[in-house]
């Protein structure tokens, strides 16, 4: 007589379908709609009254959901502008919110930084997000960079030159007093050149300056020691092959910031090589 020995196995199985029921069961379905009202905006700098000249992911956008009261709220994931100074995300909640920027400017929140600080001052903006919100903000870049004279293409040495200006561009004394940390004249093949967008056989990245130093332009030898407010002179390094070249002057300071010591830049120019 032969014994029918599946029954353990079907037990098994059914044990493990009631487990899984039960873990079904256990789980909060999320019906929740997706996130869909947008913010938007754009960064402009005080000295210039233009949107402020950044490179992507320089300038941090920080919403706080005041709205939320079941925990005590924290920043949502960062969001950054782009290029332009200009800012958007689609993919927000419903609520009221406390929108924050940072960059290479003075601190909206002063009362956050430097901590500890008495200065109470806060510029950022308490809004209600529904729908399409725009919230534009003006801000006191660390630093104002000028073309005084246009870049120009060098045939002697095979490289381009031009002549800028860097200024302070706050008068707050907790940040415009840090000395230059580096003025670099980004060459890039494709537009919005920067610090995370450059050629490094022909960017010129300059950490040190000396009060004698000088500069060879067109064989001619020119005093070039830098100073804020005067004119300075850049000039890229190697000898440019032919092509139209994407330029741009970025330079920081040594003061801390909420992101660091991030790069303000001059408007992007270009030469072309022929």
């Amino acid at each position: 007589m032969k014994i029918n020995k599946r029954y353990p196995n079907f037990m098994v199985l059914l044990t493990g379908l009631l487990f899984l029921g039960g873990l079904i069961s256990c789980v909060e379905i999320d019906n929740y709609e997706a996130p869909a009202e947008t913010i938007q905006g754009t960064i402009y700098s005080a000295v210039t009254g233009e949107p402020l000249q950044v490179t992507e992911n320089e300038i941090r956008i920080e919403l706080l959901e005041l709205s939320w009261t079941e925990t005590t709220p924290t920043p949502n994931p960062y969001f950054y502008a782009n290029d332009g100074g200009t800012y958007k995300n689609s993919r927000i909640f419903k609520g009221f919110y406390n929108v924050n920027v940072n960059g290479p400017f003075v601190p909206l929140n002063h009362k956050l930084w430097p901590a500890p600080n008495t200065d109470t001052i806060n510029l950022s903006a308490n809004i209600t997000i529904k729908g399409v919100v725009t919230q534009d903000f003006t801000v006191e870049p660390i630093l104002d960079i000028q073309w005084v004279t246009e870049p120009v293409y060098n045939a002697s040495d095979k490289s381009i030159s031009a002549t800028i200006i860097v200024n302070r561009g706050t008068t707050n004394p907790l940040y415009n007093a840090g000395a230059i940390k580096n003025i670099n004249f980004y060459a890039c093949e494709v537009a919005y050149p920067g610090d995370n967008n450059y050629d490094n056989r022909y960017s010129k990245i300059k950490n040190s300056f000396p009060g004698n130093e000088t500069i060879v332009i067109d064989g001619v030898t020119k005093p070039n020691a830098f100073v804020f407010g005067q004119p300075y002179i850049v000039k890229t390094i190697g000898q440019l092959t032919p092509r139209k070249w994407w330029l741009r002057v970025g330079a920081n300071t040594n003061r801390s910031l909420p992101t660091g010591t991030p790069y303000n830049y001059s408007t992007i120019k270009s030469v072309t090589v022929n």
